[in-house]
């Protein structure tokens, strides 16, 4: 499902607390470029902000878990 190199928009569930403290949970989305894949395990790069001596951050998402949604596409014209 996943190809290397390629932008996604990332969508997975966050928990937090609402204005009067109760739980809530809710959808947070990210554009990320897929560094790796293994499996249900997808290593996703941060931002590239041309700094070549700083390393880019990854985030590992199990998209088999329960707080994945989906992962659309981003294609070229939508950057």
């Amino acid at each position: 499902m996943f190809e290397v190199g390629k932008n996604y928009n990332v969508v997975t569930l966050e928990t937090g607390h609402d204005d009067d403290g109760k739980s809530i949970t809710y959808e947070s989305s990210i554009v990320c470029e897929v560094g790796a894949v293994d499996g249900t395990l997808v290593k996703f790069l941060g931002p590239d902000y041309s700094k070549p001596n700083k390393p880019r951050g990854e985030t590992i998402i199990n998209t088999a878990g329960l707080f994945f949604v989906r992962a659309e596409k981003v294609h070229d014209s939508e950057k």
